[in-house]
């Protein structure tokens, strides 16, 4: 497995950072008080999230973070309960895997996702 992370500049590091510890379950991996970095992760699962001081991008939208997560539909309702809000509900994609999508406090498009039953994968 490849381990290795994903920077991303944002006008609030700390900010972007609490949403992610606070609605993904995220964990600080390691941080620069003094140049305001934050880098989120989990210790044993994949790439990390580094948050950069720096300008909004001016289409954030554009960059696109996918999660797997075990029940697409439980994840949407927590995180609407916990006040996320979505662009519309989870729904079924033609490629197999079911979605819901919201986006980040810096505008970054957060897609939740899972396979479906019957989903088949190339290995």
């Amino acid at each position: 497995m490849f381990n290795g992370w994903i920077s991303l500049r944002v006008q609030d590091p700390k900010g972007v950072s609490d949403w992610y510890k606070e609605h993904l379950g995220m964990e600080v991996l390691g941080r620069r008080e003094d140049l305001g970095t934050q880098m989120l992760g989990s210790v044993d699962k994949g790439a990390a999230l580094i948050f950069l001081p720096g300008e909004k991008s001016p289409d954030p939208e554009r960059v696109q973070l996918h999660f797997h997560v075990d029940d697409v539909d439980a994840e949407y309702d927590r995180l609407k309960g916990e006040g996320v809000t979505f662009k519309a509900p989870p729904k079924d994609m033609p490629w197999r895997w079911r979605h819901a999508y919201t986006q980040d406090p810096a505008g970054h498009t957060v897609e939740l996702c899972s396979p479906l039953p019957d989903a088949h994968f190339v290995e």
